[in-house]
């Protein structure tokens, strides 16, 4: 039982080897990060050991050495499984909202506080004499 185990996993694992190209694995590792696995939640391929994240990072080093940009492996992903594979937000449509959101809480916030202190000043105050002392 054990060695079934083991060889099982000794098949997944020589079956999912890195590229002879440094610089076409490290394109593919960055892509790994990137692509979210399907199964486990909120986890990279990269670091997922579910059988379809194996499958999807020897897809990802096949597109790559079949010469496809990171865009196109990208769109197979989103293509294939969805918005939601991608740990990017898209640029365009909806999506920029998600890459505003921050930025717009942040300034009403700013704008909220600096509402909130400003608004609340007494401004009926005397003016303080030139010899020094308090009215009277």
């Amino acid at each position: 039982m054990i060695a079934a185990i083991l060889l099982s996993f000794l098949i997944q694992v020589a079956g999912d080897s890195p590229l002879s190209n440094p610089r076409l694995e490290e394109r593919a590792q960055a892509m790994m990060r990137e692509i979210r696995c399907v199964v486990c939640e909120n986890e990279p391929v990269s670091q997922s050991t579910a059988d379809i994240a194996i499958d999807m990072r020897r897809a990802i080093r096949r597109m790559i050495e079949d010469g496809k940009s990171d865009d196109e492996v990208r769109h197979f992903f989103t293509d294939k499984y969805g918005g939601h594979v991608s740990f990017r937000p898209p640029t365009e449509g909806f999506g920029i909202l998600l890459w505003a959101f921050p930025f717009l809480l942040l300034a009403g916030v700013g704008g909220w506080l600096g509402y909130r202190a400003f608004s609340h000043r007494n401004r009926n105050l005397a003016p303080i004499p030139e010899d020094g002392r308090p009215p009277e």
